[in-house]
């Protein structure tokens, strides 16, 4: 498919809500792409988002959050559960 030399550019606009003091920091998603950590813009607040993550971990500790919450369903509710 020709684009006739138009140019395509991401508008799509991130918010992050910080944790530490509730301020919400909207950026482009281009802005945001390649950068490991941004920095909040709330007063004060020394908060850093993460962009990054921790890559492979984030899915092995997903992994074990859901072996430890079916094994506590699975306690509480005993074998009648399946």
């Amino acid at each position: 498919m020709r684009n006739y030399g138009i140019t395509q550019t991401s508008t799509a606009r991130i918010v992050m809500i910080c944790p530490n003091c509730g301020q919400e920091n909207s950026e482009l998603a281009e802005t945001l792409r390649g950068l490991r950590f941004y920095a909040c813009s709330g007063e004060d607040c020394d908060y850093s988002f993460d962009l990054a993550g921790s890559g492979k971990n984030t899915g092995n500790a997903l992994a074990e959050a859901c072996k430890k919450f079916y094994a506590a369903f699975y306690a509480v509710r005993g074998q009648g559960a399946r």
